[in-house]
Formats: C-alpha cells, sequence, structure tokens
C-alpha cells in the first residue's frame, strides 16, 4: 500500500459522534439499555452514569486507537465547573460499528454529592469535544418510596388527531378508538405543582398493547416557575403517525412515569368504533395495570438533536454556490451554541423569522427546509418541519375567510417554519376594497408577536420585489431581521449540479457533450435576467438530454446497445442547446421545428 495512502487515512476523522445519554441507576435492561432520563432527584443519587457513544468511520476497515474523556461540569449561569474528566485509552476495533464508552462520578452514600442545580456531560476524542448533553438535579428533601413531592395527577384524558392535533382549541375526547381513523393516540395530561420551589419535571408515557408487547414510548419535560404552587400544567404526550394504519384492534394501556415510578396507567381499546367521554385513569399503586414483563425503560429516539443538527448542516454546507447563505448559516449556529452556553435569552438575542432573496431555481425552498431542521436540532423549535404556501394557500375570496385560511397554515406550522413563496403578491392588492392579501399578512404579524419562539417565518421571493414588499408595512421590517441573498449560480456550478442529476440518472456525458454543455451554461449566465431559471433551467436541460439519449437507444437495435452506450450522453444528445445572438430575454436556446 502506497504509504502516502496510510497518512492520508491517519488524517481522516475517524468518528461521528452519536449521542451521550445520562442515568443514575446501573441497572441493565431490555436490548443492553438502561433507564435514560434527564431530570433526577438529589436523594435518589449516589452515582450519575454517562453513555457516551460514537460511529466508528473505519469500521471493517481497520483498527485504530484514540483517548476518550467525559467530563461532567456544574453550570452555574455563564459559567462551567468542571467536576470530572475521565479519559479511557481505547482500541477501536475493526467490528465496532458503534462504540460505547460508559463512566460515573459521585458518591456511594445517597443524596451526599449531587446538589441542586444544572449539569452537563461533554465527550472528547483524542482533546476534541464531540458532543454534550445536560441533566438536572432537583432537591425536594428525602420522600418514602413511591412518594411523589413533586406534583399530583389532576386528570389524563384521551383524544385522537395527526401530528398537531395537540394545538387544536377544541378537543374530543375519547374512551375508546375507531381502528380505521386512529392516526397519533393524544392524551392530555394534566398535573397540579405541590412545590414553592422551582424545578424540572421529565415524564415518560409508555404505550403497551394486550400482549404487554412496548408499542410505543414518549417523553415530555417542562420547566415549572416558583412560587406556582397549586397550578394546573399540561403535558400532551402522543404516539402514532399522521395517517390511519399504526394501531390495530387491540387492548392497550398508557403508562405514566416519573422519576422510575410508575404514577397511572390508562386502559383503552382500538376497535370498530370510537366512544366519546374520558378515558379511566388508575392511580391506586394495588390496582396500577403492569404489561406482560413489566416496566421497561424509556427508548430514546435513535436521533438525538445533536445528530439532526450535524446531519442538516453537513446537508447544508454539500450543496453547490450559496457561499454566502452558508457562511450566514454557519455563522448563525455558532451564535445560537454561544447564546446557549452563556444562558442568554436566545428570544431577546435572535429571530426566528427571514427574508430570502434571489432569482428562481436558487436554492431557496432547500435552504429553508434544512434550516427548519437545523432549529430543531438547535433546539429551539420543537418538530423542524416546513409548512409552504404561496398566496393562494393564505388567501380567500370572500370576507372571513381569509383569517380561517392563513390561521390553519399557522397552526400547521407551529412547531416548524411557515415559508411563504412569492410573498410580495400578498401586497399588490393594496389600497382595494377587499385588502385579502392585507388580511393575511396583519394576521401573520399578530401571531408571530404572540406565538413569539413557537414557529418561524421565511417570505421569499424575487430580490426587488421582495424589497417593495418589506417596505409596504412598518410590521414587516420591524420583526424581519435575517435577510439572506441567493446568488444565481455561476457557469461552474451549473455544470456541477447537471453532473450531479446525470449521476442519479446513471449516464455520464462523454468529453465532447461535457465541452458543449459547459459552454452553454456560460452563454445562460452571460444572457441572463431576472427570468433566470438557475438550478431548474438545469434540470430541464439534463431532463431534456436523458430524453434525447433514451429516444436514440430506442431507435438501435437491442444487440447494438453496449452498456457503454446506455451510459453515455453524447453530443448528439445536447446539441438542440444552441448559442446563438439574443436580443431579448434568452430561453433555454432549444431548437424547434424549423429553426
Amino acid at each position: 500500500m502506497d504509504p502516502n495512502e496510510n497518512k492520508n487515512k491517519s488524517m481522516l476523522i475517524k468518528y461521528k459522534f452519536r449521542d451521550i445519554k445520562v442515568h443514575s441507576s446501573d441497572e441493565w435492561m431490555a436490548d443492553a439499555t438502561k433507564k435514560y432520563r434527564r431530570v433526577f432527584d438529589r436523594y435518589e443519587t449516589t452515582y450519575m452514569r454517562v453513555e457516551f457513544s460514537f460511529f466508528n468511520k473505519l469500521f471493517d476497515e481497520e483498527e485504530w486507537e484514540g483517548t476518550i474523556t467525559t467530563k461532567c461540569f456544574f453550570i452555574n449561569g455563564s459559567q462551567k465547573n468542571e467536576l470530572c474528566s475521565l479519559d479511557q485509552k481505547r482500541k477501536i476495533g475493526k467490528d465496532e460499528n458503534i462504540v460505547y464508552i460508559r463512566d460515573s462520578w459521585g458518591q456511594a452514600t445517597l443524596g451526599t454529592y449531587w446538589l441542586k442545580g444544572d449539569y452537563q456531560w461533554e465527550g472528547y476524542i483524542d482533546g476534541v469535544k464531540v458532543g454534550d448533553t445536560k441533566f438536572y438535579i432537583e432537591d425536594m428533601g428525602p420522600s418514602q418510596p413511591g412518594e411523589n413531592l413533586y406534583f399530583d395527577i389532576d386528570s389524563i384524558k384521551l383524544f385522537e388527531g395527526d401530528g398537531q392535533a395537540s394545538l387544536l382549541p377544541q378537543k374530543k375526547y375519547l374512551k375508546n378508538f375507531s381502528q380505521k381513523d386512529t392516526r397519533f393516540v393524544w392524551a392530555e395530561f394534566n398535573f397540579k405543582n405541590k412545590s414553592p420551589k422551582d424545578y424540572y419535571t421529565e415524564v415518560f408515557f409508555n404505550f403497551y398493547d394486550k400482549a404487554g408487547q412496548h408499542k410505543g414510548t414518549t417523553s415530555n419535560m417542562l420547566y415549572v416557575p416558583a412560587n406556582t404552587a397549586d397550578k394546573i400544567y399540561t403535558l400532551f404526550p402522543g404516539w402514532g403517525g399522521d395517517t390511519p394504519g399504526r394501531w390495530k384492534s387491540d387492548s392497550y394501556t398508557m403508562e405514566v412515569v416519573f422519576m422510575d415510578n410508575l404514577l397511572a396507567t390508562v386502559p383503552f381499546k382500538v376497535g370498530d368504533t370510537s366512544d366519546e367521554g374520558q378515558a379511566e385513569m388508575i392511580t391506586d399503586a394495588t390496582q396500577l395495570l403492569k404489561p406482560t414483563g413489566g416496566y421497561s425503560a424509556p427508548q430514546v429516539p435513535n436521533k438525538s438533536l445533536e445528530d439532526l443538527l450535524n446531519e442538516s448542516l453537513a446537508e447544508l454546507n454539500s450543496l453547490t454556490g450559496l457561499d454566502s447563505v452558508k457562511t450566514e448559516v454557519n455563522e448563525m449556529v455558532k451564535l445560537v451554541r454561544f447564546y446557549q452556553e452563556t444562558g442568554k435569552d436566545i428570544l431577546n438575542k435572535f429571530s426566528l423569522h427571514t427574508v430570502f432573496t434571489g432569482n428562481p431555481g436558487t436554492g431557496k425552498t432547500t435552504v429553508a427546509r434544512i434550516l427548519a431542521r437545523i432549529y430543531k436540532g438547535l433546539g429551539i423549535l420543537e418538530k423542524g418541519h416546513l409548512v409552504e404556501v404561496d398566496r393562494e394557500g393564505l388567501v380567500a375570496g370572500y370576507v372571513g375567510q381569509t383569517a380561517i385560511k392563513t390561521g390553519d397554515k399557522i397552526k400547521e406550522a407551529m412547531g416548524g417554519i411557515l415559508f411563504i413563496d412569492e410573498a410580495y403578491s400578498l401586497a399588490q392588492e393594496h389600497g382595494a376594497q377587499h385588502d385579502f392579501g392585507g388580511e393575511a399578512i396583519s394576521i401573520i404579524l399578530k401571531r408571530m408577536e404572540d406565538m413569539r419562539g413557537k414557529f418561524g417565518v421565511i417570505v421569499a421571493g424575487y430580490t426587488e420585489n421582495m424589497s417593495d414588499f418589506i417596505n409596504s408595512n412598518p410590521g414587516l421590517r420591524s420583526r424581519f431581521d435575517k435577510f439572506f441573498r441567493f446568488e444565481d449560480y455561476l457557469p461552474d456550478d451549473m455544470f456541477t449540479i447537471a453532473q450531479s442529476l446525470y449521476h442519479k440518472e446513471s449516464v455520464t456525458p462523454d468529453m465532447a457533450a461535457i465541452e458543449h454543455l459547459k459552454k452553454y451554461f456560460s452563454f445562460l449566465h452571460e444572457t441572463r435576467d431576472k427570468y433566470f431559471g438557475n438550478a431548474r433551467t438545469v434540470r430541464q436541460i439534463v431532463a431534456e438530454s436523458v430524453r434525447n439519449q433514451n429516444l436514440r437507444l430506442a431507435s438501435m437495435k437491442k444487440e447494438d446497445r453496449t452498456k457503454e452506450l446506455m451510459e453515455s450522453i453524447l453530443i448528439d444528445d445536447v446539441k438542440e442547446f444552441e448559442i446563438k445572438e439574443v436580443s431579448k430575454k434568452p430561453t433555454l436556446g432549444f431548437k424547434t421545428g424549423g429553426s
């Protein structure tokens, strides 16, 4: 093997961060998991344990050695006080796809080491920090086994709906569910605070079928402020999917678990019909229903927020062109992380609302979708989804209907981003008798203020038109403080995009076709105006040339179609894209009959 190859391999990043999980019990549960949590009581803790995991990028290739370090910090506002730094020199084998590092810190006597406060475990590989996770220690004083000094359950009500159903102001509560209609089974979990102190509450909701098989788990964490004793707080756990079919006809149980204590069970059935009413709630310790096999540790989703953030940033940075947008987003991520690490109020430092300007086909929708996931990865947005709309999706033709239509789209975007394409069209009827576009703008602006931090709005369109749009309303100018300029793709960028599209079609242009395409992309760029299609135009060219290749092959005898021909784009397939003088708006340059 070439020694330079070994050297280059040794310089590669050999790992990818997977997760850091925290637990206070060393009991092994199903599938080698532990009782992972983020909130613990002082008087139940001795050692706080960390499980640091990462993917081995040299899996099945070669083994390597590294120093793995786990550090624990006490977080006091903007200060981080290091409690421990635990090193493990480790040989990573070729057969290890996922590497687990486990360690712990504390004292053997309950309640003596860990005091109320915010803490953080961090993971390092060869001195480089690769991930972290926070956890919280609460102190309500010593308690009896099974005693809950934090809150009392007020009520648990079940209802059905899609992934946004918890946001609906009116809910239809059910005792039993229809198999053919049920999407998510939601619970409205109301609890009454018992403590004058502030604390984090983390409640797990486990769903089991009649056989005691674990169907799903969700967890909700909420900060309860001080001096709110007797106040009712509400959590909305749910499990299922946006389309029916996840639930079969069977008897089910939802368990409510807090601090590893089973607080309540709620039995319900899924069958032929749904029945309205409040489901039975069992809290008596002698009657609590336990599924066959007993309680198992909550399953944390495979993809952590840090995974999502890293994957989303990698996807953004891999896009062709868009250098200024990439720089702005990466700088924004650094700032948000800094605000989070220093305990600053992110909502006062950072806005979710952004203006995207640029010509069609410059990647605005793609970046918006990635940005929504980045916000979720940063912990700013709950869901990180994108709801795409235009004027037609917000504005109705009759008085009173625009408010309903716009409100529905905002509800759908809660926890994510509302992306309004060609947003300037909402202001084009300004001054008309029925200014429905202006009505939609007013509703959006009010919700942006009333539900600050709950969702983001991205407005997009041509640069000149968007400037006029933002300046048409003082409320728009004050709420949109970030502007991303999407520049037209350069000829080299267009060719790179074309190569990627050809690769997806399992074809490759030959040298003559490559030379012609490069010249044609330069021609398109030099003669562009505001109608320039950028990546859209490239997609059209690739699609048309692949169609030409298919037609050419279809006219050949089957035995003459070699593998090389099947995988090649020739000059004959692209020569219709002509480079010619134009005096007005450029077109794609396709030949038409007789031209």
